[in-house]
């Protein structure tokens, strides 16, 4: 283990940092968002598979410290349904993700952060049906995507969650449980396959502490200033990266 810390101690672990304190801020702050914008990142600084276990073991730690404070206000009706669809599918997607070409991968998670971004940053709303079986659908599509190109939570069943008649808080703490018992799932995925090698364990050993400083402070943000600009800068970031994944594909 002493020689795989060493042979990660380079600039690129540093740039990594970086990305992962500023995701773990917006985290924090919104309960989503921070590992749409750390998985593409990581993914480009090193494999697709590496970027999403190293991000998938920050982002548990992180949704783990934001879980307690959330319980009280967890809607279950809701929740409970997208809960279980999530932890039926991604096991799945991770059939998908661990056999495909990492440039498959890869362009798989521009398109959907694209897609999310823009319908976020457009304000659309689910305005359908909401009953149990829609809030399963949500999260089974949720956790196909978690698991075939490991985008935690699913944006599709943020959207989903966010259109409810619900307080912004109550929102807040469904999305919370939701990426975390999905980043829960993938990890266990990750690690059966064989995707955590010495080296990424490492990465992710130096990254979390860093991941957890930003979401107290964001956590702390949103207590201080919960402002709709946040949400609007994070969706312009998502579709920035996006972008930036989609182009250099073929570039």
């Amino acid at each position: 283990m002493l020689e795989g810390f060493k042979e990660v101690l380079t600039a690129t672990l540093f740039i990594g940092g970086i990305i992962t304190f500023i995701s773990s801020l917006i985290q924090g702050y919104s309960g989503f968002g921070g590992g749409l914008l750390m998985v593409p990142l990581l993914a480009i600084i090193y494999t697709p598979i590496e970027g999403i276990a190293i991000a998938a073991a920050a982002g548990f730690i992180g949704s783990t410290m934001l879980v307690p404070s959330a319980l009280k206000n967890i809607n279950w009706k809701e929740t409970a349904p997208i809960t279980i669809g999530m932890s039926l599918s991604i096991p799945l997607g991770l059939i998908f993700l661990t056999a495909a070409d990492p440039g498959l991968i890869r362009t798989g998670m521009g398109l959907f952060i694209l897609v999310a971004g823009l319908l976020m940053l457009s304000g659309w709303t689910y305005k359908g049906v909401r009953n149990s079986f829609t809030s399963y659908i949500a999260g089974t599509f949720a956790g196909v995507v978690t698991g075939g190109f490991g985008i935690p939570g699913g944006p599709f069943a943020v959207i989903y969650l966010i259109s409810s008649n619900l307080s912004p808080r109550i929102q807040r703490a469904n999305i919370i449980f939701t990426v975390g018992v999905g980043m829960c799932f993938l990890i266990c995925g990750l690690t059966i396959t064989g995707s955590y090698s010495e080296q990424t364990i490492a990465r992710s050993i130096i990254l979390t502490p860093t991941f957890v400083i930003g979401n107290v402070l964001g956590k702390q943000l949103f207590k201080l200033a919960p402002l709709n600009w946040f949400n609007k800068v994070t969706n312009i970031l998502l579709i920035l990266i996006a972008l930036i994944i989609l182009v250099g594909k073929f570039v």
